[in-house]
């Protein structure tokens, strides 16, 4: 304490013996700026004048300002993230219209009622396997209709609803191993069973083993499915697998024409029509249409008849056959 005392004596001593130097000293131009210069130190105000009150006194207002700029500054970032979401929510509806706008010209087979589902959800375990969508048994949907998706204006097999709750259903893709769909190549009258391999792609089986495949021959379901209406596409030929000493038949490998994990919107097309109109009140797209396959010129020199035949299955079919778990009841001719 004794301390600090004697400092504070010090400091008020040499002040008091600098101020009488400097009232002693003659005024010149020197001496003048230099008292000039310590009263603006020790007294800026008295410098300043009226103009240095002023500013004092209008720094509580400055500080308000300061403060509603900071208050208006918070709530536009927050108006802008909210615009930011909102334009995310716009471009999302546009493109999901602009899809919807595509299909408006598509009509559905005689006999099927469509409807338009969402997919909803996946299991991220089994990706290929099954889809669930957003229509259930308040819209008519059943057990073992055919679901198609769309690839441009075209549609194309997709699988079979497996379970129906009331308001959501789950679609099994062909692409699961449990799936399978009678199936014709364009290039000429061979049919077989496309089966799914629990993957990205198809397996296509019992095609005529003397026949001659071509790489990026397009599949279609056949008239003798039981589960899809005729000529809708499955996909390509992407691989032809070498022929087994041991079995009458060739099989090649189908790359699908959609991919299940690019599902946005699936068609449903129900065996019976909905039950009132009320289950018909949330918007839907309209049908798709069933255009026949283009045939190349080898399949249009012998077109082949379309109907539906019945299919005997011999004793002496081969040992694989009956353990190929057919859901969809398609069987290849």
């Amino acid at each position: 304490m004794q301390r600090e005392t004697r400092i504070a004596h010090y400091v008020v001593g040499t002040l008091t013996a600098l101020s009488l130097v400097l009232l002693s000293l003659p005024l010149s131009s020197p001496v003048r700026s230099f008292k000039a210069c310590a009263s603006y130190l020790f007294d800026p105000l008295a410098y300043e004048g009226e103009r240095g009150y002023r500013k004092i006194a209008e720094t509580p207002s400055r500080v308000g300002e300061l403060l509603s700029a900071d208050i208006r500054n918070r709530r536009l970032q927050e108006e802008l993230r909210g615009t930011v979401w909102l334009k995310a929510t716009v471009e999302t509806l546009s493109l999901e219209n602009e899809r919807l706008r595509r299909a408006l010209g598509l009509k559905a087979p005689a006999g099927r009622y469509p409807l338009w589902a969402h997919v909803m959800e996946r299991d991220p375990l089994h990706w290929y396997r099954s889809v669930s969508v957003d229509a259930g048994a308040d819209r008519g949907v059943s057990l073992n209709d055919s679901v198609l998706g769309r690839k441009g204006d075209v549609p194309v097999a997709l699988g079979r609803v497996v379970d129906v709750r009331p308001y959501t259903s789950t679609v099994l893709l062909l692409t699961d191993e449990r799936s399978a769909a009678a199936a014709y190549l364009s290039s000429g009258t061979l049919e077989g069973l496309a089966q799914g391999e629990d993957g990205p792609h198809l397996r296509m089986n019992y095609l005529n083993s003397e026949a001659r495949l071509v790489l990026g021959d397009t599949v279609y379901t056949s008239p003798t499915s039981a589960t899809f209406p005729p000529d809708i596409l499955i996909g390509r030929i992407a691989k032809v697998y070498p022929r087994d000493p041991f079995l009458t038949f060739q099989s090649v490998e189908v790359d699908p024409a959609l991919d299940a994990t690019s599902l946005q919107e699936v068609l449903i097309l129900r065996a019976h029509p909905p039950r009132d109109a009320a289950s018909e009140s949330r918007p839907s797209l309209p049908e798709v249409p069933v255009e026949p396959p283009v045939v190349s010129s080898a399949a249009a020199v012998s077109p082949r008849p379309r109907r539906r035949r019945s299919v005997v299955v011999s004793t002496g079919t081969p040992a694989g056959l009956e353990a190929i778990p057919v859901d969809s009841q398609d069987a290849p001719r």
